[in-house]
């Protein structure tokens, strides 16, 4: 029984954690994902990319010699972003804090990296595109690390909440869907 208790504590504790300091799990939409790719410009072809869960897997060039965009979801949950991001020719890198999600992303996701820590201390400089889909206050405080820390043209992506204090280049609307808010750092 004690170990029964102490594993429920192990997967339970770090979530709730995660949802105090960042959100709870609350997954994007599985009809979003595309107009992430959209706004992210990570695409198969160069044009408008393919539906997020018929997109065919590329090779690690990302096809016609390009450089493969990095991308970064900060919370990435059950990790389907980045398994539509890394089917486009992305490299695809997930920060989780809830063992749980980590623990499904690592069994059942291939083609993408997720490491279970805080991406409050990360470092972001290689970033093309970061994604976030977090808390009104940790979109906020993630923007001004994001800022700092990315080249210039890279992009930030964040899925219903603005990010408060900067000026989004697109805001994304579709009837019926949440706002997606596209910011690229100058």
């Amino acid at each position: 029984m004690e170990y029964l208790f102490l594993s429920l504590a192990l997967l339970i504790i770090p979530s709730a954690l995660a949802g105090l300091s960042a959100a709870p799990y609350v997954p994007t939409k599985k009809r979003d994902v595309a107009r992430f790719l959209k706004l992210a410009e990570i695409s198969s072809k160069g044009g408008s990319p393919p539906k997020a869960d018929t997109a065919p897997r590329l090779p690690a060039s990302g096809g016609g010699g390009k450089k493969e965009k990095i991308v970064y979801d900060l919370g990435c949950g059950d990790g389907r972003l980045l398994v539509a991001a890394a089917k486009n020719g992305a490299k695809a890198i997930g920060y989780e804090m809830s063992l749980l999600n980590y623990l499904f992303c690592l069994l059942f996701r291939r083609g993408i990296k997720v490491k279970l820590r805080d991406f409050f201390n990360a470092d972001f400089c290689d970033a093309d595109v970061a994604y976030m889909f977090l808390s009104q206050k940790a979109h906020n405080k993630m923007g001004e690390i994001l800022a700092r820390q990315m080249k210039k043209g890279s992009r930030i992506i964040c899925y219903v909440w603005p990010i408060v204090g900067m000026a989004a280049q697109r805001i994304d609307k579709e009837a019926g869907r949440p706002d997606m808010y596209l910011y690229v750092i100058n």
